[in-house]
């Protein structure tokens, strides 16, 4: 029973999170060694993405279960949810019409931007969600959990970025700023769920 209550309250979202994020490798390694490019890579990653639908609803039973639910964070949870879909829809509209139209000129720069505007909508859903929740434990805790991700994010762009200054690393693209700041935002959340705070 107490290990029923375990898996209910706490340790269920982590093996989600950890199955998410080895099938995400997983996948990318595995499309690599195959020489997937483009378009059948993105048909790849999309599998593991589903994987984001059962880590978010175990997330919000452990928060029922802990008493630390509200309307506003399941709104949020969903507002994620079509971020993330969206995101890869986006990226996969993208990269297959770039590879099969080779656009020039407006049209290069409208579906090169187009991957992007999911973010707006993730910064949108982040503001909306700390102006809608009620709750000043959960509202302070998830901004707790941002500055967390920020903060790593600070020190990853400026380590790496003197590195390359030095020629010591290759350049990295600046996309990767939202996943380093979301692995954050998802190390702060699991170490507050492994405190039992």
């Amino acid at each position: 029973m107490a290990e029923d209550s375990e898996i209910s309250g706490g340790r269920a979202p982590l093996y989600w999170a950890a199955a998410f994020v080895a099938a995400m490798f997983g996948a990318g390694f595995g499309a690599r060694f195959a020489g997937l490019s483009g378009f059948w890579t993105m048909v790849v990653m999309l599998p593991p993405m589903l994987l984001l639908i059962p880590l978010v609803r175990s997330t919000e039973r452990g928060g029922n279960f802990a008493g630390c639910a509200s309307p506003a964070l399941r709104r949020y949870n969903r507002r994620g949810l079509i971020w993330a879909f969206t995101y890869m829809a986006a990226l996969f509209f993208a990269i297959s019409v770039n590879d099969w139209l080779k656009p020039e000129g407006p049209l290069l720069w409208l579906i090169a931007v187009l991957p992007a505007l999911p973010i707006v909508y993730f910064v949108w859903s982040l503001y909306r969600y700390l102006i809608e929740e009620s709750d000043e434990y959960l509202r302070m805790r998830y901004v707790g959990h941002a500055l967390f991700g920020l903060g790593l994010l600070l020190i990853v762009a400026t380590v790496w970025g003197f590195l390359e200054s030095f020629q010591v690393v290759p350049h990295v693209e600046s996309w990767m700023v939202v996943p380093v700041w979301a692995i954050g935002l998802g190390l702060a959340q699991i170490a507050q769920r492994v405190r039992g705070a």
